[in-house]
C-alpha cells in the first residue's frame, strides 16, 4: 500500500486537492484508470473512501496518496467530516445514478461523448473534468466575443423587433456559462465587463416595450454579473481591483443591471467607495 501511494506522489498522479464534506478529495490517475478518493476524520477517525472499491478505515494507495498531499499542503481538516457516498441524495440525482450504475463503462463513453457533441455547455465541462482545458485555449473567448459583437449590432438596422433583443440576450447567457467553464483569464473578465454594459443598453429596449416582452432584463443580467463576480474571485483580484472595475462599470450602465450586494465579500471595507449604480 505504502510503494503504490510513493508511486502514485512520484508519478505526480494525485490531482488538484478539492475541500469536500469537511475533508478533501481528489482525482487520482493510476495507470489506465481514474478514481476520485476522499479522506476526512469520521467520529474521530481518520477515513477513506474510493471509489476504487476500498472504503473505511483500511484506506486505499489513492486514499493514502491524497492523505499525504493534503498533509503536505497544510489541510486543516474538520473533526467531524461526512464521506461523499454519506452525504444526502437529491432523489432525482438518486434515480440518475442507479441508472449509470447499470452501464458498462463502454454504454457510458458512448452517451457522454454523444452528448457532449450535441451540447457545447456539457462537452466543456466534460474537457474541464478530464482536465484537458488551459488558459491558451481560447475557443470560449472566440465565441463569447461573437455573441457580444451580434448583440451590440442587433438594433442598429431599421427592421430588428424586440424577438431579436430578447434573442441576443438569452445567447449572452449560453455563452457566458460556456465561459465560465473555462479556466478564468483576465482577456474573459475585460470581455464580460463589455458584455454588460452591451447588455445593459438592450435592456432598455425591453423596459420600454414591457407589455409585450417575455423575457425580463434580470434573466440575461444575473448571469452576466454572477460570471464577472465568479471570474473576480477565481482571478483572486484585490478588493481595491474588484471596485475600481466595479465603478467604472457603474459609470457605464444606465440602467439596473448591476447588483453590487453579490460583490460584498470581495469588496470588504471597499464597498464604501462604489458609486451607486443609475437607476432607469
Amino acid at each position: 500500500m505504502g510503494e503504490a501511494a510513493a508511486r502514485l506522489l512520484t508519478d505526480g498522479s494525485v490531482g488538484e486537492l478539492e475541500p469536500a464534506g469537511g475533508g478533501v478529495q481528489a482525482v487520482v490517475r493510476d495507470h489506465d484508470a481514474v478514481f476520485q478518493p476522499w479522506v476526512g476524520i469520521v467520529d474521530g477517525i481518520f477515513t477513506g473512501d474510493c471509489d476504487c472499491g476500498i472504503v473505511g478505515d483500511d484506506l486505499c494507495a489513492h486514499a493514502v496518496a491524497t492523505a499525504l498531499t493534503a498533509f503536505h499542503a497544510g489541510t486543516a481538516f474538520s473533526g467531524a467530516a461526512t464521506p461523499p457516498g454519506a452525504a444526502p441524495v437529491a432523489p432525482d440525482h438518486a434515480h440518475y445514478l442507479q441508472a449509470v450504475q447499470r452501464l458498462s463503462p463502454r454504454q457510458l463513453a458512448d452517451l457522454v461523448a454523444g452528448h457532449a457533441v450535441r451540447d457545447r455547455l456539457f462537452a466543456t465541462l466534460l474537457l474541464g473534468e478530464a482536465g484537458k482545458l488551459d488558459a491558451a485555449d481560447t475557443s470560449g473567448l472566440a465565441d463569447f466575443r461573437a455573441a457580444v459583437r451580434d448583440a451590440s449590432t442587433v438594433t442598429t438596422g431599421s427592421r430588428w423587433q424586440i424577438s431579436d433583443v430578447e434573442t441576443a440576450g438569452h445567447r449572452l447567457a449560453a455563452e457566458v456559462e460556456i465561459l465560465c467553464a473555462h479556466p478564468a483569464t483576465p482577456t474573459a473578465l475585460d470581455l464580460v465587463e463589455e458584455a454588460i454594459v452591451v447588455w445593459d443598453g438592450l435592456s432598455g429596449h425591453l423596459r420600454d416595450a414591457y407589455h409585450i416582452t417575455r423575457t425580463e432584463p434580470e434573466e440575461i443580467a444575473e448571469p452576466l454579473v454572477g460570471t464577472h463576480r465568479d471570474l473576480c474571485e477565481r482571478l483572486d483580484l484585490d478588493p481595491d481591483q474588484i471596485a475600481e472595475r466595479l465603478n467604472r462599470l457603474l459609470a457605464r450602465c444606465h440602467y439596473d443591471t448591476m447588483d453590487i450586494d453579490i460583490y460584498t465579500d470581495l469588496l470588504g471595507e471597499h464597498a464604501d467607495t462604489i458609486t451607486s449604480p443609475a437607476r432607469w
